[in-house]
């Protein structure tokens, strides 16, 4: 998946203008933001763990440095002013040593950031910011029979600053990110628990190529002309128009379940899970609101002490959302989503199966998000949405549950209106 999706949008890149600091001219709508993808490199700094020995003794031990290649998709906002992004791993390596196979690194990663002096060209910007992070522990011991720990899932607001040069279309950047919640508990058996300091500090380097996708019209909306044909497709009710969008989403489970808070109290919260995210919806320009139908399926497991669990939903869903102001072309949007759910849970213990356990039901949710759009008869644009379900438990026995509530985020979404595309 993550190969079809770097050849998806190399494609994209190669069809666009590759444009640096167009808003240092002027700072309009279509001068807001400038999309970038990239690579950075990161590595960890600092972290220690405990583990049982073969004679059942607790030690203690150091984590080393590991080091990971990323892809970054994002675009600088507000003219030169922010940066959002999202930094997806390319490989996840591995710490091994005293019998103890360990794996502990920052999954997808949310980025946003701010300049005081906006990005121009031949000069260095420093930055602040934070970013909605994903921390990953796992430790295996092959001291124990069932030796396998739990998969530690915890989502922080980490620290960002560095410096940001600019020459041309090309941002090169150094950076540090400070994860200060880095102390978590963690079971290093079935009964023994210890905290775990996962690594607090982290450099990374990148570079990201800018273009720009939709200064191309400016000039037609500065003549006036895009407000002509704006309103000749509306009085035809040609801008009521079909749409199709995909991008890929991340599932934060935001709760732990009462079924193993109760019975399996070593087991943590779930881990993020990625997926596609495809919807089909119907503008209305009058309202200015979509209506949309949606698709998502994703699962996550874990394998724990001998506990296994697998856990699947697919949801179908249908959403209205009322766009609720337009500052220079960033758009945002809220509204409900009401979803058909399949949910399923089966878990085995020491290879004997304990329970399997599934229902259909209906869920709900929040939906709020934005478009970047410049004006309203662009052929496409890239949408940011988040649905929020807070009520969403699959029920197993004695008032016990499996918890779906969760978030997701899916960053960048590419929507499509085919109607559009037929001359005019």
């Amino acid at each position: 998946m993550k190969v079809k999706l770097l050849i998806t949008l190399l494609s994209i890149l190669i069809c666009q203008k590759l444009t640096a600091q167009v808003y240092l001219e002027k700072q309009t709508r279509h001068r807001f933001a400038q999309m970038n993808l990239g690579l950075d490199y990161q590595t960890n700094f600092g972290g220690k763990t405990e583990y049982i020995d073969a004679n059942g003794n607790r030690k203690s031990l150091a984590l080393g440095q590991l080091h990971k290649p990323r892809f970054l998709i994002g675009g600088t906002h507000f003219w030169g002013h922010a940066d959002f992004y999202i930094a997806i791993p390319l490989y996840s390596p591995t710490f091994k040593k005293e019998n103890q196979t360990i794996n502990y690194l920052s999954g997808v990663e949310t980025v946003f950031k701010y300049y005081p002096l906006k990005i121009e060209s031949q000069k260095i910007r420093p930055f602040i910011g934070t970013s909605v992070a994903a921390f990953y522990f796992e430790q295996n011991n092959l001291n124990l029979e069932f030796g396998n720990g739990p998969e530690l899932n915890h989502t922080s607001l980490p620290l960002l600053a560095g410096l940001t040069f600019n020459h041309k279309s090309h941002l090169f950047e150094a950076g540090v990110l400070w994860n200060y919640a880095n102390k978590q508990d963690y079971y290093i058996s079935r009964t023994d628990i210890t905290n775990v300091k996962t690594p607090p500090l982290y450099l990374t380097l990148s570079y990201r190529l800018m273009f720009d996708t939709t200064i191309s019209a400016e000039k037609s909306w500065e003549s006036g002309r895009t407000e002509e044909v704006t309103q000749l497709l509306a009085d035809k009710k040609r801008l009521n128009s079909f749409y199709f969008g995909a991008g890929l989403s991340s599932a934060f489970w935001m709760s732990k379940s009462s079924y193993n808070a109760v019975n399996r109290s070593y087991l943590p919260k779930y881990n993020t899970s990625i997926m596609p995210d495809f919807s089909l919806g119907y503008y209305l320009h009058q309202p200015d609101m979509n209506i949309a139908l949606t698709y998502r399926g994703y699962g996550t497991s874990t394998n724990t002490y001998g506990t296994i669990q697998v856990l699947n939903r697919k949801s179908a869903g249908l959403e209205a959302t009322k766009f609720l102001f337009d500052y220079h072309g960033f758009v945002p949007f809220v509204g409900p989503v009401l979803t058909y759910e399949q949910l399923s849970f089966d878990e085995s213990f020491e290879n004997k199966q304990t329970a399997g356990v599934s229902e259909n039901k209906l869920g709900y949710g929040i939906t709020f998000g934005w478009d970047i759009r410049p004006n309203r008869i662009q052929t496409w644009l890239l949408r940011t949405n988040l649905r929020w379900f807070p009520k969403l438990d699959l029920p197993i026995d004695n008032g016990q549950s499996i918890s779906f509530n969760g978030i997701e985020f899916n960053f960048i979404q590419l929507v499509v209106y085919p109607g559009r595309m037929r001359k005019r």
